[in-house]
């Protein structure tokens, strides 16, 4: 949709109500990771390598997952500051939307350049195993899992590139807002030479007297 509309509101709306569902998100990943490591077991929301076995790498996942979710969630809050402070306050969240959109894609190949909160197969997997008892997926139960996960992952990132193509368009639309009013006044259309030679003088000039 062109213009400064998307679906049923404003770009400007729609970009805050994308960043303020990016900034619960974000909070409600860095619970589970808080659970997670007080109950020393694996979060739901953030998917682990198996390097996590060694201590000075758990360590150090850990902290980047918690830096990460923090610039995520400080983007967020820039944009509801956006209507006064102007369009480079949403430049962060679209550099994070891009790239949590990007490296959401590749998480398909490897679980470890998703983003803190990306859904990867293999935590599907783990999910389906743990309510079943533990017991090992098989035949039908898999195949029913893994469309299941690939309908959720392909509204996932759809979801995520409407935030991105608002914040876009919201951006535009606030830098467009700043230019200055009298910079828009001197944009005016000058005839050509043969409109000018066509067009008729509404009065003569008064004949210059010596005084």
């Amino acid at each position: 949709m062109s213009g400064t509309r998307s679906l049923c509101c404003h770009v400007n709306t729609a970009t805050r109500a994308s960043a303020i569902l990016y900034l619960v998100f974000n909070l409600l990943v860095a619970v589970d990771l808080t659970i997670g490591i007080i109950r020393e077991k694996d979060p739901i929301t953030v998917s682990y390598t198996e390097m996590k076995r060694t201590h000075s790498n758990c360590i150090f996942e850990i902290s980047t997952n918690f830096i990460t979710l923090l610039l995520m969630s400080f983007s967020s809050v820039l944009v509801m500051l956006s209507h006064r402070k102007g369009s480079m306050c949403v430049m962060p969240f679209i550099l994070f939307m891009f790239l949590d959109v990007a490296l959401s894609l590749l998480s398909l190949f490897d679980a470890r350049f998703g983003l803190p909160g990306t859904p990867t197969y293999g935590d599907a997997l783990r999910l389906a195993s743990n309510l079943k008892g533990g017991v090992r997926l098989e035949g039908e139960e898999l195949s029913h899992v893994t469309l299941i996960f690939g309908v959720l992952f392909v509204m996932y990132i759809l979801l995520k590139v409407y935030m991105l193509q608002v914040s876009i368009r919201c951006y535009y639309v606030l830098k467009g807002d700043r230019i200055p009013a009298a910079e828009n006044s001197v944009m005016v259309k000058l005839p050509s030479y043969d409109e000018a030679l066509k067009m008729k003088p509404e009065a003569t000039l008064p004949n210059y007297q010596e005084p």
